[in-house]
């Protein structure tokens, strides 16, 4: 009887902790595609939101902005998002941290050029202590 109990017990702590994973897979890849969105609208607030104080972000130029760089470039309209498209993503969390690889496809707009972008992209993301999900490290890179 006790057997059975703590196998009844072991199989409810490992569904929990996959449903734990589960749930903040989906949250920090919906915390990605609502980044994707913000950058489109060139919205400040958002990046802001979603991206912490310390932030370093890496193109696959090798140019490397802190979040006030990163932000300023897109709400400004210096560069302007048109397109995203990730594709192939996979998504790895261990504990409050979580890394997402996606291959980018977009259309950015820069000096009255549009240009097609195509690049791997790795990003990191560390959960808050209220839940949410923020990007403390971006680096894009051609493959």
């Amino acid at each position: 009887m006790m057997k059975k109990l703590l196998m009844v017990v072991a199989a409810g702590l490992a569904c929990s902790g996959a449903w734990a994973s589960s749930a903040d897979e989906t949250a920090v890849n919906d915390a990605m595609n609502r980044l994707s969105a913000a950058m489109i609208a060139g919205n400040a607030q958002q990046m802001q939101a979603l991206t912490t104080d310390t932030l370093t972000y890496g193109h696959s130029s090798g140019k490397v902005q802190n979040q006030a760089e990163f932000i300023d470039t897109i709400a400004s309209g210096q560069t302007r998002y048109k397109r995203i498209d990730l594709t192939k993503t996979v998504t790895t969390i261990t504990g409050s941290d979580a890394v997402i690889r996606d291959h980018f496809n977009g259309t950015t707009e820069s000096g009255g050029k549009l240009a097609d972008v195509d690049f791997d992209v790795l990003t990191v993301w560390q959960k808050q202590s209220d839940g949410a999900w923020k990007l403390l490290a971006r680096q894009g890179y051609k493959h």
